[in-house]
């Protein structure tokens, strides 16, 4: 309870600063303190990829003990949450960690718990969200912060860890219309596409690779010369993680402005520029489970007198 009250502290104000607070603590003798400051480190700096966090955790991925490696394993997911190799060069290191850990039949159940909910936290969403306890425009969401603190408290409860969802934020760009519908817009995201890309897909390891032909190694090697561009479009709707908001602005032949700056994100409304008619963006179904059509139900019978013999 001390970390999250620590962390609290902290990323209203100097969350940066949090790591070089904590750093004494993650070497305590106390391993109740040492879990607690990796905690602290994890809610304080995620979604952020902090390099001074993540090299305090590191070491403490081997601590001798259990429910000290379990927070340093969930403390790292929290701070590598949509992290690309780019942005954060240690992410596959840590991703390969999770896997080893879960897998090992002789490792300790509390490690592997840990393992468990960190590559959770690092696939959230698809990776399409982040984790943020405040608003998009700098003030304090409570309910992410609740949310938080009532994963902390998962060592008590199991289920308890599913309250992390509350602090789940979106990482998108939607703009809408004076109708609040969609438009066709593109985005330009001036980075190049690896930067915040997605990661690619885990592959099945096979027994016997197959031979590959010479046109296919031929075409993978034009691919790999090719030169990545160091720009993006976006079409609208867009995924958009908080580090590329910097970088993304309106394409020069838009016809469309935004209300408000692009580098807050989010919902965002457009004044369309041109009298031509908009083309809209077309409504796509939910990829949910779908209700079976209901037979139709037998007619009830009809009016009857009951006659007690």
């Amino acid at each position: 309870m001390c970390s999250v009250c620590l962390t609290i502290l902290h990323f209203e104000r100097t969350p940066e600063q949090c790591p070089s607070v904590v750093s004494l603590l993650s070497e305590s003798y106390n391993p109740h303190v040492r879990y607690g400051a990796a905690m602290a480190l994890g809610i304080c700096c995620a979604g952020t990829g902090n390099k001074e966090a993540i090299n305090l955790l590191e070491p403490m991925t081997n601590d001798p003990v259990n429910y000290v490696r379990q927070g340093a394993l969930i403390a790292s997911a929290l701070i590598m949450i949509q992290q690309t190799e780019i942005t954060c060069p240690k992410v596959n290191q840590f991703r390969q960690l999770y896997s080893k850990v879960i897998n090992d039949k002789h490792d300790d159940v509390m490690a592997k718990f840990g393992a468990i909910l960190a590559q959770g936290i690092l696939d959230a969403g698809g990776h399409n969200v982040t984790i943020s306890l405040q608003s998009r425009t700098g003030h304090t969401h409570m309910p992410s912060v609740v949310g938080v603190l009532v994963f902390t408290q998962f060592w008590f409860w199991f289920p308890l860890s599913h309250f992390l969802s509350l602090a789940y934020t979106p990482t998108c760009v939607i703009g809408l219309n004076k109708d609040l519908k969609m438009p066709k817009v593109q985005y330009k995201s001036n980075c190049k596409p690896s930067t915040f890309a997605y990661p690619a897909p885990l592959e099945v390891p096979k027994e016997k690779e197959k031979e590959k032909d010479e046109a296919e190694k031929k075409e993978e090697k034009e691919k790999k010369k090719e030169p990545e561009p160091n720009f993006q479009l976006l079409d609208n709707p867009a995924r958009v993680m908080p580090a590329q908001l910097k970088v993304l602005t309106m394409t020069e032949t838009c016809r469309y402005q935004p209300f408000k700056p692009l580098s807050i994100g989010g919902i965002i409304i457009l004044k369309d520029t041109s009298e031509d008619i908009e083309e809209l963006v077309e409504p796509v179904a939910a990829h949910g489970p779908k209700i079976e059509e209901e037979e139709q139900e037998p007619e009830p019978p009809e009016p009857f007198e009951y006659i007690d013999d």
